[in-house]
């Protein structure tokens, strides 16, 4: 691990563990989810910290490209993509995480449970971002 990849490497490893921990909860029932507010609040924490994990590689790749410094959170995630490091179109799809992230952080007393369970059910998107993440690792580390 090469110190200027050692932050995006830990957060790679963060981002796994929460999305192994989220893996069987996807099982659950919309009924179940409904009705357990534990079960609830572990996906809730869980989702809010596998997107705080993108958004900080995202901040640090833009460091390392030495591109422009985003505006938020939001243009962070897009700008994967016009740097390479993510399918432009991926990139776009993937960039409202950095909203959602903002209400479960900031706005916890309007969670939309409707898009938890929903973000729940994408955490193959967060996989897909891992996988990207890791090639670009590969490539800079190559170069």
């Amino acid at each position: 691990m090469t110190p200027e990849f050692s932050g995006i490497e830990r957060r790679l490893d963060e981002l796994n563990e929460r999305l192994a921990r989220l893996a069987p909860l996807q099982e659950k029932e919309r009924t179940a989810f409904d009705e357990d507010p534990y079960l609830r609040d572990i996906v809730e924490r869980n989702l809010e910290v596998a997107a705080q994990c993108c958004i900080d590689i995202c901040n640090r790749i833009i460091v390392l490209e030495e591109a422009p410094k985003p505006q938020d959170y939001y243009e962070a995630i897009r700008r994967q993509g016009e740097l390479g490091v993510l399918p432009p179109e991926f990139a776009r799809s993937l960039a409202p995480l950095a909203g959602f992230r903002n209400i479960l952080a900031h706005q916890y007393l309007r969670v939309d449970w409707d898009e938890v369970y929903t973000h729940l059910q994408r955490i193959d998107e967060l996989n897909r971002f891992a996988q990207h993440i890791r090639q670009w690792l590969r490539r800079r580390s190559e170069s």
